[in-house]
């Protein structure tokens, strides 16, 4: 009991620590500030300097989020690929030769490409987090960057856990077929599309 006590003590005065420093660092200076006539100049400074550090916050905003679209699109060029190799095999009316050899071409450009996606895909989520922190207040319009960012997450997850073999055995044919379906894929595009237009 004791215990709890003192845990609940600790916790409430570090609470009212980080409150009383965070009162002092954004409220005591605009509460306690003189009228002299230097006061104007500062504050027009102040919206200046503020003024200068949003349009700083928006370039790098932008340049991360360029930067995670490229490397999202460079990591799954071998996903379109496959896409196209499989419709045109599956739907064009082609001959049994040119099928065999589209069917060779898939599985070169699979041997080249894969560790390419299994490589770029977590780097693009993590460039896409520092993106989404960076945008947190223009994120606040809209529900969508979140989820496009927790579907991305799973996605590459599901996709960590194929490359290597996580998943239970009698899952990993499920596990295999939920990250190579094309729907979630399409699904995190829409999202992002739909999200950054709302945002924007």
């Amino acid at each position: 009991m004791m215990t709890h006590i003192r845990i609940s003590l600790k916790l409430f005065l570090t609470v009212c620590l980080i409150s009383g420093a965070l009162f002092f660092m954004y409220c005591a200076p605009t509460a306690f500030a003189d009228d002299k006539s230097g006061h104007h100049d500062k504050k027009r400074n102040k919206d200046i300097g503020a003024a200068f550090n949003h349009v700083k916050n928006e370039e790098n905003n932008e340049a991360t989020g360029q930067a995670a679209a490229w490397i999202l699109a460079a990591a799954n060029l071998n996903v379109l690929l496959s896409l196209l190799i499989r419709g045109t095999t599956r739907y064009a009316a082609l001959p049994a030769q040119i099928n065999d050899k589209i069917k060779r071409l898939n599985q070169l450009q699979k041997k080249f490409l894969l560790p390419v996606h299994y490589f770029l895909n977590p780097l693009a989520l993590g460039v896409a987090f520092i993106h989404f922190m960076s945008a947190t207040s223009a994120c606040r319009a809209s529900g969508l960057p979140e989820w496009g960012l927790v579907l991305m997450a799973l996605i590459t997850g599901i996709g960590v856990m194929v490359k290597f073999k996580l998943s239970p055995k009698n899952l990993r044919k499920n596990t295999y077929q939920i990250h190579t379906n094309p729907i979630p894929i399409a699904l995190l595009l829409v999202i992002l599309l739909i999200g950054h237009a709302v945002v924007d």
